[in-house]
């Protein structure tokens, strides 16, 4: 074979790799299309034929009892419910504040104001009374679990008592409700929606505390979902994205709190500990929250309409991830975290965090 031959040999194998190489992306990326296009369709329909086939249950003579009304979602919420129609015990840990107050101004008769601790069996007990004596002929159809609160601080910095805070409230308060009220819902076959957050589906440096009783709360409510199936209750878990702006959550009396916590945070601390971080270092969490203050949800509606639509629906999702706004980084992380190798979703978070240095101030030289 002479060198014409060879080469005229060569091109035309190059040809057919080259033929065979844009049929197959053809055929791949055909195929991709179609797929994307199916799984749209069916996503669509889905949509549409729920949206066609769903109902909402009669609320009339049919009570709901919701933790964490002084403000924020509990607040609103249990206005809603009233102005649908439910016989609403709305629990308060403060049921003479001012967040009570405006509950009773706002809402009609059927509306009760129950003082409530979730942190205490007593004061639970004696919201038990209060709702067995007034509950409605249609009994206790939904129990809304939104009582909660924030604790910062590194797990070398936070005590064990603010761990063991963030823990009682958040977490065993909503299982001490459960365990005192779940009868009831269970006799009526009604509904129990957990408010978690969007950050029970990833973790977060520096807010351990609230990060994992939120991922408790997700847990206990799947456990809780599985239970209940052979009694009929449903049960579906709100996860709200960013809402500081429509909430309480970062008012001035909760930024009170924080810097009490932090001082105790300093004042526990070991001299060890102290050296290593430095006093800027805490007073840095507290700028922190301050400066997130300026994001997230204007209004609460969306995460009422989420917590509507797991009580009131007959086809009510388990799980409703609430964005606080058309771009909620928060949300989109924790839609996106499980199927993030490590490495990614670490680097991430640590650009959104800065983590991994130090706030106002030069690391300092360590022995």
């Amino acid at each position: 074979m002479n060198v014409l031959e060879h080469i005229n040999v060569q091109f035309v194998e190059c040809l057919y790799v080259v033929t065979l190489g844009l049929t197959l992306y053809s055929v791949f990326t055909q195929t991709v299309y179609l797929y994307v296009a199916c799984i749209t369709g069916l996503y669509i329909c889905l949509k549409v034929v729920r949206k066609k086939t769903t109902g909402g249950v009669a609320v009339k003579n049919k009570g709901v009892f919701i933790t964490g009304c002084d403000t924020g979602f509990g607040h609103d919420v249990a206005r809603r419910f009233d102005d649908l129609g439910f016989i609403v015990f709305a629990g308060c840990l403060k049921p003479e504040g001012e967040g009570a107050r405006k509950l009773k101004s706002a809402s009609s008769k059927s509306l009760h104001v129950v003082a409530l601790d979730v942190r205490s069996d007593e004061s639970l007990e004696l919201a038990h009374e209060y709702v067995k004596k007034h509950l409605p002929s249609g009994g206790l159809w939904a129990i809304v679990n939104n009582a909660g609160l924030n604790i910062m601080g590194d797990v070398e910095l936070l005590t064990i008592d603010l761990y063991r805070k963030c823990m009682d409230i958040n977490f065993s308060g909503a299982v001490r409700t459960l365990r005192r009220f779940l009868y009831l819902v269970r006799e009526s076959k009604g509904r129990v929606a957990i408010v978690t957050s969007v950050k029970g589906r990833y973790s977060w440096p520096a807010n351990s505390a609230y990060h994992v009783t939120k991922h408790g709360l997700e847990t206990l409510a799947d456990c809780l979902r599985l239970e209940m199936r052979k009694f009929e209750v449903g049960v579906a878990v709100v996860e709200p994205g960013n809402f500081s702006n429509a909430t309480a959550c970062q008012n001035e009396e909760v930024f009170k709190r924080y810097e009490e916590e932090l001082n105790e945070i300093w004042a526990a601390a070991s001299p060890d500990v102290k050296v290593t971080y430095g006093r800027k270092y805490v007073d840095a969490y507290l700028a922190q929250q301050r400066a997130s203050t300026s994001g997230g949800g204007l209004t609460t509606r969306p995460v009422v309409d989420a917590l509507e639509d797991a009580v009131v629906s007959t086809r009510p999702h388990t799980r409703y991830m609430v964005d606080g706004g058309w771009f909620d980084p928060y949300a989109i992380l924790a839609r996106f975290y499980d199927y993030l190798p490590t490495c990614l979703s670490d680097l991430i978070i640590r650009k959104m965090t800065g983590c991994d240095r130090w706030p106002d101030y030069k690391k300092p030289k360590l022995e």
